[in-house]
């Protein structure tokens, strides 16, 4: 494992413990954190300290096939998103806050600008983080030791759970639904030949579903 993937690797497990032990309500530290993470990693590219490869940001193959896995994976994850509330809510059966989104159903403009704003931090910046960074970087780390099945797996459990704790500002339940979630993202980035952008097009289109979902009032998380 190269000396940027360790030092990005510590650097954002760092930072999940920081928020999750001090910051977990604050959505400033948390969006500011990955606004970092992302110029750094613009840095790092720049430089040469890392290729988009190693990070999963190599032009796929075909971008018609990684569209359409992640079409098909955005719609396993709205399938399973009942089940994974319903494992949740058996230990935490408080109800998730989402005030941070009512704004979404105040106009067309705002459920729009959400849905940008979703794309960037949610779709690119949490994934570069969660996926790109930590999933690849303990992969790498594991593979010469271990069978790559083994490793890969390795790897998105630790990913997955990092990843739920950008979201304690929603409570316990929402965490453990994102746990769940993650860990078949990282799946699809597994399955998908370490590809990030199948994995960036399909979270951006579950959280664009979700958002409309909300604001229209047909998510079971928007009857209070």
């Amino acid at each position: 494992m190269t000396g940027y993937r360790v030092v990005a690797l510590l650097s954002v497990l760092a930072g999940v413990a920081v928020v999750g032990i001090w910051f977990r309500r604050s959505k400033p530290v948390l969006i500011g954190g990955l606004l970092v993470v992302g110029a750094a990693t613009l840095v790092a590219l720049l430089t040469g300290a890392v290729t988009p490869r190693e990070l999963g940001l190599a032009a796929p193959h075909s971008w018609l096939a990684t569209v359409g896995a992640a079409v098909v994976w955005t719609a396993v994850l709205i399938a399973y998103s009942p089940v994974a509330d319903a494992v949740a809510r058996r230990r935490f059966p408080e109800r998730p806050d989402l005030g941070a989104f009512d704004v979404l159903r105040q106009s067309r403009i705002k459920l729009a600008a959400g849905i940008v704003v979703a794309w960037v931090l949610g779709g690119f910046l949490e994934e570069l983080t969660f996926r790109g960074i930590v999933l690849q970087s303990v992969d790498a780390w594991l593979v010469p030791v271990l069978p790559r099945a083994v490793a890969a797996t390795v790897a998105v459990l630790v990913a997955a759970p990092a990843a739920a704790v950008a979201h304690l500002y929603q409570g316990t339940r929402a965490a453990v639904v994102i746990v769940q979630l993650s860990g078949l993202l990282g799946l699809l980035m597994v399955l998908g030949g370490h590809n990030l952008w199948t994995v960036v097009i399909c979270h951006g289109l579950y959280d664009t579903v979700a958002f409309v979902r909300y604001a229209r009032g047909t998510s079971r998380y928007a009857v209070r």
